[in-house]
């Protein structure tokens, strides 16, 4: 699109450092790097929120950041998300803050959770009434009452700095060990319920006051809607939008962050997204063949368990 891009990173080998123009490796702590990177630049964004909330209220005193600290201080916190969620009439599973053990006969089944940096299933601990609970330590945490949903789905929501919002149609989303695995497009809903998770992510994403993308991740439970999480930056599932709609997500983000008129929302093939975690990068022959795999490869030097290597997106045949 014609914009150079800087990349901060507290990580020498991140796989954006290999696409960018200049590239700043340090602590998010280290303020003099901060600055330096605000004077290389515009306006910031960020592309996952465990980035500390102290380093972007900090870049947001001396450059443009897109979302802002407030967004992200919301986002990355599931008690002030979901305490956010419900303030604006939008439903969530039940959840508690403390009393855990009172609360868990209360639900009788739930899930114990750290209430910031938790990801891909990471410091959650699924329990039922009358299991001891674990060592908690002192980081904040929060209970949900488990939720028998019928499936998940999310939906890509954009709003620009006009205040002009458009929404991707839902996808249905498939997880394998507390890991998104797999994005179905269409979403295995109905065309009311798509209509309805539209709508509900654009109230969501003009509310927080959002510029840039936001996923917003739902329950769907009969007719009903449940809002789980909230992702204010490019997501997993909003991957199969670069091979499969008119305008990706990141070239979304962009067109928001900058100003210029958004793009269209439409996707144009269906398909599904499939995630490559861990070793499975390995055994890519099999996408190789297929003509209609779009194979995306992150340069993730190691392979990990649990571990996103890359993502394929696999469109259907007419």
């Amino acid at each position: 699109m014609g914009f150079k891009t800087v990349v901060f990173s507290d990580i020498a080998d991140a796989p954006a450092t290999f696409v960018t123009n200049q590239t700043i490796i340090a602590d998010y702590s280290d303020q003099d790097a901060l600055k330096k990177f605000a004077q290389m630049i515009d306006i910031a964004t960020f592309e996952f929120e465990n980035i500390p909330l102290e380093a972007v209220s900090f870049l947001q005193q001396h450059v443009e950041v897109c979302p802002n600290a407030e967004v992200l201080k919301i986002t990355q916190h599931r008690v002030l998300e979901k305490d956010f969620l419900n303030s604006i009439g939008v439903k969530t599973a039940d959840y508690a803050t403390s009393n855990f053990a009172e609360n868990l006969n209360k639900f009788g089944k739930a899930i114990l959770k750290t209430a910031t940096m938790g990801y891909d299933g990471k410091g959650q601990f699924v329990l039922k009434a009358g299991d001891s609970l674990p060592e908690l330590g002192s980081s904040p945490w929060i209970l949900e009452k488990f939720c028998p949903f019928d499936s998940e789905i999310s939906v890509m929501v954009v709003r620009s700095k006009s205040g002009e919002i458009k929404a991707y149609e839902p996808l249905t989303n498939i997880h394998k060990n507390g890991i998104l695995d797999e994005s179905y497009y269409p979403a295995k809903v109905s065309d009311l319920l798509k209509i309805k998770a539209q709508d509900l992510a654009k109230s969501i994403a003009e509310k927080i006051g959002l510029i840039g993308v936001l996923a917003v991740e739902m329950f769907v439970i009969g007719d009903e809607l449940l809002v789980n999480e909230l992702a204010p930056r490019p997501h997993n599932s909003g991957h199969f939008s670069m091979d499969a709609a008119v305008t990706s997500q990141f070239e979304q983000l962009i067109r928001a962050i900058v100003g210029l008129p958004l793009g269209s929302t439409e996707f144009h093939s269906t398909g599904h997204m499939k995630n490559l975690i861990g070793d499975e990068v390995n055994n890519l022959e099999e996408f190789y063949k297929n003509p209609n795999a779009k194979i995306h490869l992150y340069g993730k030097v190691e392979a990990k368990a649990g571990r996103k290597m890359g993502h394929i997106n696999i469109l259907n045949s007419n």
